[in-house]
């Protein structure tokens, strides 16, 4: 009986997996392997290599998040309404997608040099976000990128002290506040 998604998903899923718990450099694609029920050269007939399977694991992460942020932030409410559903996805994404939001997290200062800065990148998507709000004059004028950033502060620090057990619990638990402390810092 063939897998859902086919073995190259199953090879993902178990990466992602055990990278969210180990941290990349302690995963050998020997585990990654054992973990799929296969031998570890047939993953080679998948990916070229364990750097590769995490460059795509990375980029196809960051960019579907990148999509839904978009989502999440398009429109004509007002930027207070697009605000409040971003920061709500982001805080599902990391309650529901926690294996793949820790692996992001863990390995973004890896990868995000090497991440385009267009139209899926969620980091983009904040700047855009916050620079359409200055221009409409629904929140103050000042260097878009930096409040962006702050935003993006607001909710990644957070979930980083989540990951190494700092904060116990969910971020979505925590949404109203950490909705309320990001218009704070851009209103």
């Amino acid at each position: 009986m063939r897998e859902p998604g086919g073995k190259r998903e199953r090879i993902k899923q178990e990466a992602i997996r055990l990278f969210a718990e180990r941290g990349v450099e302690a995963v050998s694609v020997r585990d990654i392997a054992a973990a799929c029920d296969m031998k570890a050269p047939n993953l080679y007939a998948h990916f070229a290599s364990k750097e590769a399977l995490a460059w795509d694991l990375f980029r196809d992460g960051y960019a579907e998040y990148g999509d839904i942020l978009a989502a999440e932030t398009a429109g004509t409410a007002p930027f207070r309404t697009r605000l409040d559903r971003l920061m709500r996805a982001i805080c599902r994404l990391h309650d529901t997608d926690n294996d793949r939001f820790r692996f992001l997290v863990m390995t973004q200062h890896g990868y995000l040099a090497n991440v385009p800065r267009d139209e899926r990148n969620p980091v983009e998507v904040i700047c855009r976000a916050v620079a359409s709000a200055m221009e409409a004059g629904e929140i103050p004028k000042r260097e878009p990128e930096l409040m962006a950033l702050a935003v993006i502060g607001i909710i990644v620090q957070p979930a980083t002290a989540r990951l190494y057990g700092r904060l116990t619990g969910g971020l979505t638990e925590r949404a109203d506040e950490l909705v309320a402390m990001a218009w704070r810092a851009l209103s």
